[in-house]
């Protein structure tokens, strides 16, 4: 049997090596890897435990059983079925699966299938592996490494932006809950069913891909024959498929376009029904007939023709129903109490009874007083609940309702005080579960009065877009173990089981609504030691602290605008009697709060970043305060404190500044091997590591994949504890919003673990919860409103399974030279000129004063720009010591640019050039006076005192300068200030005052190198001959020299 499907847009049947083995809980199965690319003893990996919020907007998000206490619903990227045992206790489970899965069964199109569009994208980097996805070689868990090339991998394709995670918008569940259907929205959507039997959540018994833009609704027969999925608006087709009730395999049956905008879609008997605006239409699905055999026919010769195959497809014929005085209304629910029957309600609350016994018939029964939005029907008690806009909700029978005559509720509707627009309901067994808007989820009892629901279980949500995560101590006033705030202020306390312990409200000012200020929001939220206080920061830059008197009651100790713009971060210091607060925002600022005597004290404001601060944290107990800025720089400062009077000011020193290679993103500290280290993500999908002590680069990775096919830009890091466990990872966790997954990487060697998926829209913040075991949590939130609990748990690696037998008995590759990596030496541009400085053909040999060397090096610098002269001097035997400055680097890289052209090092006539090429076009930005100065001693002056300014500046850094090169650094600036006092008392020209001035700016260079040459760890022998004997200023020299 030929397992290559017969359409496009269907996946290939992972059939394996024929075994069905329990496939793992990521929908990121591990790509085979490289023989030669070595695994971990160790491996972590993320699995889902628990998901707070739901994204359910309409009633084709939800279903539940009427067997059991069990329904599904929608939450981001996942679908959720939830269930309650007899003891009360709920439990979940999610059903997710990757972009590129392959299902256990395919879909097969019929050959008449309308034509829709192709689903396959013709991104360039998809074609090379469009055959991929319709062979019927996907990776299996049960196909050995070796049976598979590692290019052959359907793992490694590339996602292009229109493949990545889409929502599930809608669920259904088959009657006897067996089966799940999930239908999701967004470029290339699916229908994915699942089987509810086994714990597979991630590997689909059936995937079909006939939708092009959206599906809408899906929903099963009552004899579970049949799945109905609905494609949107824009979509504009109804499919019908048939199941195979053993084996879950879909084919298509019939179809039909609806373009209408529908609501909600149910099967009624054998029909299908669907509401939308101004839109009521009955499906009817017809059963196969079997084909009448017909008689074969030959042809003239005498030779059989192939018999005609009569198409199976059929058209699903569809009737509207007529509508009556309610043309223009919204159907927005629609309930089932009998083959042929149904509840109709419209938004603006009329109730009608649907008839399709005897022709299709629309007869209003009630009407509610308010919007209504969801409809449930317990057919077995007769009960019917309609729920509405504001939290409203109406009860009644079954019998009362089709016995009403006029057409009119008597009993008030219960207006519920949360006051949430009822999103669903359904009854599942004996109980009734509301969803609302605010994506909370409540269980109560289903014989429950409207007046006294007796609400069994509330499943908190946050209700509007989750915009970070802070950790709380373990001991805490609100017993939590996390929070998460949203842009209105909301703050909500979490338990790791999902339950709410109570939520603060931040007042988030608001400008009136004529001023072109943006919409201020919270921005960052911190919390205190023991949740004593919180700390606020908003897009307008005001600064909150809010004291936690208890659960329900706080109050705000400071408020006052410390930024000009948004604030990006804010942290938290607390030590013995020492708090302080640390804010950054876009105005290029850092303020550094203090708490004494119970009131909080603007310290110190720090404004020597030059772009927006994004992020900063308090290292090494306090004494230190690291922040980044988009001007790719790191800003490492040392608290100091001083005492005055009776008290101590502190105050923040620049220490060092690190320059990056490219933008900062997210910083986070990490503390390892007795070391303070912090680990910074860049722009350019890099991960650097560096020390605070010594702003030294340890190490730095691309935050790739597992066979490094694609970088992300991480944000959000966090890095937690080294692990006891030896050889375990130390977690390096991030989120990437280019492909919205959370990723986890080793923090000491870059290698990549794992990642998962689930938020649909952004995921903004990530945390990491390590216990005193090896147990880690592992919490993100998205921009969807939803929050996800994974557990990190290391797993041992089989190494029989990681590496082939050829590859393990296989001798290592031997070393030989032709492997080896081209040698390369590089001079700089000052190595050069210290062997031309001590060349005998460019130095003059005896008494070296101060007068000859100038005037030999600006002779031999004229003599070095003449055309006529042909050969550089020579360059001596290279030797294994370097004479380069701490500001080589740029000279480093220009000359590995430039080795390319020549063979032989640059000669001296070209290390000039560059310096003329600048000089030239400085002077074409001058007047035309000012041409007679070129290469005069005045501009000579001027270009060496912003030499020397320059030069101040890279002292800054935390660069090491050599010690040759400081000792022939001060030599050089003693001898250039003895010539200068010379020069001044010949000219006439420089005034005492002068004089003393440039004796003080001497002094201040000579003790700058003399601590810099300190912390070299110099020999004390060569720390004394490298000092010596400073000489006398220039006019104590001349003095000696004129007296008697």
């Amino acid at each position: 049997m030929s397992s290559t499907p017969s359409n496009q847009r269907t996946f290939a049947a992972n059939t394996g090596l024929g075994l069905k083995l329990t496939p793992s809980n990521s929908p990121y199965p591990r790509a085979p890897r490289s023989p030669h690319k070595p695994r971990g003893l160790y491996e972590s990996g993320l699995s889902l435990k628990r998901i707070i919020g739901t994204t359910v907007s309409s009633p084709t998000a939800f279903d539940s059983l009427s067997s059991s206490r069990t329904f599904a619903y929608t939450a981001g990227a996942a679908a959720v079925l939830f269930t309650v045992d007899d003891s009360s206790k709920t439990s979940q489970r999610f059903f997710r699966a990757r972009p590129t899965a392959t299902a256990l069964n395919a879909a097969v199109p019929n050959s008449c299938t309308p034509s829709t569009p192709t689903n396959t994208a013709n991104d360039g980097r998809n074609r090379s592996v469009a055959n991929l996805r319709d062979s019927a070689v996907p990776f299996s868990p049960s196909t050995p490494h070796t049976s598979l090339e590692r290019s052959d991998s359907p793992t490694l394709k590339t996602w292009t932006s229109r493949e990545r995670i889409k929502a599930a918008t809608a669920v259904s569940l088959s009657p006897d809950g067996t089966l799940l259907a999930v239908g999701e929205t967004g470029y290339s959507p699916r229908v994915l069913i699942f089987s509810l039997q086994d714990t597979s959540s991630d590997t689909p018994l059936a995937i079909i891909n006939e939708h092009t833009f959206g599906v809408r609704a899906v929903a099963f027969s009552p004899d579970q024959k049949y799945l109905a999925s609905l494609g949107t608006a824009n979509d504009g087709f109804l499919y019908v498929w048939s199941i195979n009730q053993r084996t879950a395999a879909v084919k298509l049956h019939s179809s039909n376009k609806c373009t209408s905008f529908v609501k909600q879609m149910i099967w009624l008997g054998s029909s299908i029904v669907t509401i939308g605006t101004r839109h009521i239409k009955i499906w009817r699905v017809e059963e196969n007939r079997s084909v009448s055999p017909s008689k074969r026919r030959f042809a003239l010769d005498g030779t059989p023709q192939p018999a005609v195959v009569q198409p199976i497809l059929k058209t699903l014929a569809g009737r509207n129903v007529l509508l009556g005085p309610l043309v223009e209304a919204t159907f927005t629910a629609i309930a089932p109490i009998s083959d042929h029957k149904a509840i109709v309600c419209t938004e603006r609350g009329d109730v009608c009874l649907l008839d399709d016994s005897e022709g299709q018939k629309l007869v209003k029964l009630a009407n509610t007083g308010f919007f209504v939005t969801c409809l449930a029907v317990d057919v077995e008690s007769g009960r019917v609940r309609i729920g509405g806009r504001k939290g409203r909700l109406q009860s009644t029978s079954m019998d009362e309702l089709l016995s009403l005559s006029p057409p009119e509720l008597p009993k008030p509707f219960l207006e519920t005080s949360s006051g949430h627009d009822l999103c669903t309901m359904g009854y599942a067994a004996d109980t009734l579960v509301t969803v609302d808007s605010n994506n909370s989820i409540e269980i109560s009892s289903s014989n429950s009065d409207v007046t006294n629901m007796g609400v069994q279980k509330i499943l908190s949500a946050h209700g509007d877009a989750v915009l970070g995560i802070g950790l709380l101590s373990p001991e805490n006033r609100m017993d939590a173990a996390f929070f998460t705030w949203s842009a209105n202020g909301t703050i909500v306390f979490w338990d790791l089981d999902g339950s709410s312990k109570g939520f603060v409200k931040v007042e988030v000012e608001q400008l009136s609504p004529g001023d072109d200020d943006p919409v201020n929001q919270c921005q960052v939220v911190r919390a205190a030691k023991n949740a004593a206080f919180l700390v606020t920061g908003d897009k307008y830059g005001v600064l909150r602290v809010l004291k936690i008197v208890d659960p329900s009651t706080h109050e705000c100790e400071l408020e006052t605008r410390a930024h000009m713009s948004d604030i990006q971060d804010i942290a938290l210091h607390e030590s013995g009697n020492i708090t302080l607060i640390a804010s950054c925002s876009r105005d290029r600022t850092v303020q550094l709060f203090r708490l004494l005597l119970g009131e909080w004290v603007l310290t110190q404001t720090l404004d020597d970043h030059s772009a927006s601060v994004c992020s900063l944290f308090f290292a090494e107990n306090g004494e230190k305060l690291i922040s980044c800025s988009t001007d790719r720089t790191i800003h490492i400062r040392q608290l100091v404190k001083k005492d005055v009077g009776s008290q101590d000011i502190i105050a923040a020193l620049p220490l060092r500044i690190i320059t990056l290679k490219a933008s900062p993103v997210s910083m986070a500290a990490c503390f390892a091997d007795q070391m303070s280290k912090f680990v910074v993500s860049l722009l350019d999908r890099s991960v650097a590591i560096y020390e605070i002590a010594t702003g030294r680069l340890v190490s730095s990775f691309r935050a790739t994949d597992s066979e490094g096919a694609e970088a992300v830009v991480l944000d959000a890091l966090v890095v937690g504890r080294p692990s006891c466990i030896p050889g375990g990872p130390t977690i390096l966790a991030g989120v990437s919003t280019t492909d919205k997954s959370v990723r986890v990487y080793d923090g000491v060697t870059g290698v990549f673990l794992d990642r998962e998926f689930g938020h649909t829209a952004s995921v903004t913040d990530v945390a990491l919860l390590e216990s005193d075991s090896e147990e880690k949590i592992l919490i993100s939130s998205g921009a969807d409103g939803t929050i996800m609990i994974w557990e990190l748990a290391p797993t041992k690696a089989a190494e029989t399974q990681d590496f082939p037998s050829s590859a393990r008995e296989s001798s290592p590759p031997k070393d030989t030279p032709s492997t080896r990596p081209a040698l390369r030496r590089v001079l700089s541009r000052a190595e050069l000129a210290e062997f031309q400085r001590v060349s005998p053909v460019t130095t003059p040999t005896g008494n070296r004063s101060p007068p000859r060397i100038r005037r030999k090096t600006s002779r031999y610098g004229l003599s070095s720009q003449s055309p006529t002269l042909a050969l550089a001097p020579p360059v001596p035997h290279i030797s294994t010591k370097h004479f380069t400055s701490a500001s080589d680097d740029s000279s480093i890289r220009r000359t590995t640019g430039s080795r390319h052209r020549s063979r032989s090092p640059p000669p001296v006539k070209e290390m000039r050039r560059p310096s003329l090429a600048s000089l030239g076009s400085r002077v074409r930005t001058k007047s035309i006076g000012n041409f007679s100065e070129f290469g005069s001693l005045n501009m000579a002056t001027e270009q060496a005192c912003r030499t020397l300014r320059a030069y101040r500046k890279k002292l800054l850094s935390s660069e090491s300068v050599k010690e040759d090169a400081l000792k022939e650094l001060d030599q050089e600036l003693r001898l250039t200030a003895v010539a200068l006092g010379e020069k001044s008392l010949k000219s006439k020209v420089i005034s005492e005052t002068v004089l003393a001035v440039l004796d003080q700016y001497s002094d201040r260079l000579v003790s700058m190198f003399d601590e810099k040459l300190r912390l070299s760890k110099v020999d004390s022998s060569d720390s004394v001959s490298l000092i010596g004997e400073r000489p006398k200023t220039a006019g104590d020299s001349v003095t000696s020299e004129t007296s008697p």
